[in-house]
């Protein structure tokens, strides 16, 4: 089985998603098919 057909689903919340490293980490989790829920801070 591939890490998208896997991943097709699920649902991940990634927490800082406008910083350098969690930018990353959400195009590589979009890449294998999860779906990203994303929280960012509100000045």
């Amino acid at each position: 089985m591939s890490s998208v057909a896997a991943a097709a689903g699920k649902v991940v919340c990634v927490t800082g998603a406008s910083g350098y490293i969690a930018s990353w980490l959400v195009k590589l989790l979009l890449s294998r098919g999860y779906t990203v829920k994303a929280s960012v801070r509100d000045p």
